[in-house]
């Protein structure tokens, strides 16, 4: 009985080691998501330098408030090249980043918090509706993605910080091979 707790324990220990390697089953790439967003708008920021537009969205969940921000980026390219987005590194974000970082387990985590968790049916209602309202969000940052001159890529992004505005760093690289970051 004693070797069961153990390996239960390492098994539970090890599962944030488990998420940060790109395998078959905890990979989920960048999908482009097409559909409006409902969720009430909080804030609305914009960056424009260079031919560089980035405009962030911050939303508040209806059902997921208590588990993370749901932000939207929409980066355009007015240059007169082609941009290459290389990544994203994010500091605190259930989405996987260019460094492979992700902190999707404490989404889940998270949860087991409050009451709704602990409640059988309550439980299965709550939580269909706060993992499909959290889907489009959870997509892994895209990565060695082309941006088009005059085209543009939104990307979904969940923030776990509950109190603050979050800033990702966007990596591009340009035909000349010079590197360009955007914290943002």
């Amino acid at each position: 009985m004693k070797k069961i707790f153990i390996l239960a324990a390492i098994l539970v220990l090890s599962a944030p080691v488990f998420a940060a390697i790109d395998t078959w089953f905890n990979t989920n790439p960048h999908k482009s998501y097409n559909k409006e967003i409902t969720l009430q708008k909080v804030q609305n920021d914009c960056y424009d330098k260079n031919g560089i537009k980035i405009e962030k969205n911050v939303f508040k969940f209806n059902y997921s408030y208590k588990e993370g921000v749901p932000y939207e980026y929409i980066v355009s390219n007015n240059t007169n090249q082609d941009l290459l987005l290389k990544g994203i590194d994010s500091d605190y974000y259930a989405n996987k980043n260019i460094t492979r970082k992700s902190h999707w387990t404490r989404v889940n985590v998270r949860n087991l918090k409050y009451w709704q968790a602990y409640v059988p049916f309550i439980d299965d209602y709550h939580g269909y509706k706060s993992t499909k309202e959290q889907i489009p969000y959870l997509y892994d940052f895209p990565k060695d993605y082309t941006i088009k001159k005059g085209e543009s890529i939104r990307i979904l992004a969940m923030g776990l910080y509950l109190d603050k505005i979050q800033n990702v760093t966007f990596i591009f690289e340009n035909k000349d091979g010079d590197e360009i970051k955007i914290t943002f």
